[in-house]
């Protein structure tokens, strides 16, 4: 199924049809990928905001501690991580992060540490 913006592009890039919906295509495409930037950057900044809490009380945390941790631990540890995949995506934004593999129980998994 084509989306809105492919839609737009293959209307202004068919030379069989009329100068003008060509150069009305353009002008709609080029409005809706403004307005779609805009939109995430909004979606980046909300979310940004909301995690902050959580890097630093994840930074606090792996700067607290000289062990290695899994992101189960920091979500069991930092209230406000309710899932591992959350926890991850914290640990990504942490500067200075080092991830390493770590076994526990008998599974490889990735463990980060500052």
């Amino acid at each position: 199924m084509m989306n809105y913006s492919d839609f737009l592009s293959t209307i202004a890039a068919t030379e069989t049809l009329s100068e003008e919906l060509r150069s009305t295509a353009a002008d709609l495409l080029a409005k809706h990928q403004k307005q779609t930037s805009a939109a995430n950057a909004r979606a980046r900044a909300k979310k940004s905001a909301e995690n902050a809490p959580l890097v630093e009380a994840v930074t606090n945390l792996l700067r607290s501690n000289a062990k290695v941790f899994t992101a189960a631990e920091v979500k069991e540890a930092i209230e406000g991580i309710e899932s591992t995949s959350k926890a991850t995506a914290v640990l990504k934004l942490v500067e200075g992060v080092k991830i390493s593999d770590v076994t526990v129980d008998r599974r490889v998994v990735k463990g980060y540490s500052l």
